[in-house]
């Protein structure tokens, strides 16, 4: 087989095996990493041999460092700058006092238990120090935790980066300046770390005001090109950082996301998809690459005290490195034991160790490779054990309570106020959003926050937050509208909850197509919308709040002959507050709030007589 034949399967396989593995993760609810790992190692030529990355020669470094970029600057464009505001002090804690705590730490660690020499063992601590983004984020789309929990992970997660991989940097060109291959003084080791985060930074700001400022002339940019334009403008930013102080591109990424966020250019949210999708392709190809370019043997080599090591630094340094972090926080201690639980490390210290592996050999200093392997045995395991039981401990911590966690609401009328009111006075935040500015200030003045816009724009809806709604629910009179926006929340947002209010008259609708959008029909089923939101207005209409008797348990709503006079809104369950819905299932104690437009008696006697159907 030819170079070019043999090439071409490398790559092949690699995105093939890549977007499979991620596949198979979404399917089955695990952290994609943890297969992609797996995969790679399997794949590589020390097993099955269908991925050669030395295939790529020193394009690989080059593959690596251009995919890096795009997932720093992803991460920087959508992290929150309100969220990271409100969170500073926490986040500034741990990129500065839990970097240094972790990189001792970590140190010590493998040096005692996995035997390493100091040089490769403070290398080692220091790549140790970062995070990372692609783990992070779409494992807290998974487990639903405080939106100040989530800044705080989010934006560790996403500036360690740069500032974690800058150290590791410094300490490799003084471990290389130690043995004589580039000799370094000591102001040239201070220069190797705040150069290249100063350099990086100023070049990343620079190259984020430009673009923005590019992209508010539409004339100047059309709209079919500006996905392509700005993945252009970040590579070209990136190597010029790059030209000017190597691995100073890794801040400049950041700098640029976060600068070019700031400008709130228009059609934002598509660059941020369009990135999101490269993010998933980059991380998916270079873990099988850089997993299949690791000797399986060598993996094998480094045995139980990389695993000891990898669980010392999840179960003990973490911790501590929080705790030392966080000394003055408002966190209590639940808060706290949760963001020590979750510190999974991602791509940016596998393909830093790969190049450091890579000039260790240059060097002619032995370890490398089993540096490298003692980074993806702790990768491995900090996100396997991040990943499956994140939700677990969020769960026991009560951290997972739908309290306080956002409930947006499309509409601003009697039914959407009278869910909304009761979804408040359960603990939920609640926002309404409508075109309709009479009903907007009705909402208001009800008590509950509401906005004027139209919720069928993705920029209306990410700025109330869709990004972190719990459950999105759509009760305008206009059914198309709420099924439409039911879409935009599942597909843009990924909202995990989304309920469209559907109409018995509209034919252009069916349960059918609100179930291929991932919706549930809010309130068990279609309902005259019209006639409640008058009858609301205008009748007297009870509100009773009906225990479930033990005939009705298990069942699903939409499979209740609910009467017609009644509209089940909101179940209460322990102190919980949820949106009924189509295929919501009730228990025996759970309370259901309803409105009926006969009187509390007969509305309780039809409901019991549900239980004898």
């Amino acid at each position: 087989m030819g170079h070019e034949q043999a090439l071409l399967l490398t790559v092949s396989w690699a995105v093939g095996l890549g977007l499979g593995a991620q596949l198979v993760a979404h399917r089955l609810r695990v952290p994609a990493i943890v297969l992609l790992l797996v995969l790679g190692v399997l794949t590589g030529p020390s097993v099955l041999g269908w991925v050669h990355p030395e295939y790529l020669g020193e394009g690989l470094g080059v593959l690596v460092k251009l995919a890096v970029a795009v997932i720093l600057f992803e991460g920087a464009l959508s992290l929150r700058l309100e969220d990271l505001r409100r969170a500073a002090y926490e986040v500034r804690g741990l990129i500065t006092t839990g970097v240094v705590v972790t990189w001792v730490l970590a140190t010590l660690v493998v040096r005692y238990v996995g035997g390493f020499d100091w040089p490769l063992a403070i290398l080692f601590g220091s790549l140790m120090t970062v995070t990372g983004p692609t783990v992070v984020q779409p494992l807290l789309r998974r487990v639903r935790v405080p939106r100040h929990l989530k800044a705080i992970l989010e934006g560790e997660a996403i500036l360690i980066d740069p500032v974690g991989a800058v150290l590791a940097v410094a300490v490799m060109d003084v471990v290389l300046g130690l043995s004589g291959a580039h000799p370094l003084t000591w102001y040239g080791a201070v220069w190797a770390y705040f150069g290249r985060l100063l350099t990086g930074g100023l070049v990343g700001a620079a190259g984020g005001y430009l673009l923005s400022r590019l992209f508010r002339r539409h004339d100047w940019v059309p709209l079919e090109l500006r996905n392509l334009v700005a993945l252009a403008g970040v590579w070209v930013v990136f190597a010029i950082a790059e030209a000017l102080l190597p691995e100073a591109g890794l801040m400049a990424a950041v700098a640029m996301g976060l600068v070019f966020q700031r400008s709130e250019v228009p059609e934002e949210r598509r660059l941020r998809h369009f990135k999101e999708q490269l993010t998933v392709l980059g991380i998916s190809v270079l873990f099988i690459l850089l997993a299949a370019n690791l000797p399986l043997e060598v993996v094998l080599a480094a045995g139980w005290p990389a695993v000891w090591t990898a669980l010392l630094l999840a179960l003990v340094v973490r911790p501590v490195a929080v705790a030392l972090a966080t000394p003055r926080s408002s966190l209590g201690w639940r808060e706290k034991f949760f963001i020590a639980w979750i510190g999974p490390r991602g791509i940016v210290a596998a393909s830093v160790a790969s190049l450091f592996a890579l000039g260790l050999a240059r060097a002619g200093i032995d370890g490398g490779e089993r540096l490298l392997a003692f980074v993806f045995v702790t990768i491995f395991i900090t996100v396997t054990l991040a990943g499956l039981t994140a939700p677990l401990v969020a769960r026991a911590l009560g951290l997972s309570s739908q309290a306080g966690k956002l409930a947006l609401i499309v509409g601003a009328g009697p039914l959407a106020r009278k869910v909304g009111l009761l979804l408040k006075d359960h603990g939920r935040q609640v926002v309404l959003v409508d075109r309709n500015q009479s009903l907007v200030w009705a909402a208001r003045r009800a008590g509950l926050e509401a906005e004027l816009g139209n919720a069928l724009e993705e920029d209306t809806l990410a700025s109330l937050g869709a990004d972190e709604a719990e459950v999105l629910l759509a009760a305008t009179t206009n059914p198309e509208v709420n099924v439409l926006a039911v879409a935009i929340a599942r597909e843009e947002f990924h909202t995990a909850r989304a309920h469209p209010v559907v109409d018995v008259a509209e034919k252009g609708v069916s349960p059918e197509m609100v179930e291929q959008i991932g919706g549930q029909i809010a309130f068990g089923r279609p309902i005259d919308i019209r006639d409640w939101e008058h009858a609301l207005n205008y009748e007297p209409v009870v509100t009773l709040v009906w225990e479930v008797p033990e005939g009705l348990s298990g069942r699903s709503v939409a499979d209740l002959a609910l009467p017609d006079f009644a509209l089940p809104l909101v179940r209460l369950r322990g102190d919980e507050a949820a949106i009924v819905h189509a295929g919501q299932t009730w228990s025996r104690g759970d309370r259901v709030v309803v409105v009926s437009r006969k009187g509390e008696e007969a509305t309780r006697a039809a409901l019991d007589a549900l239980a004898q159907g």
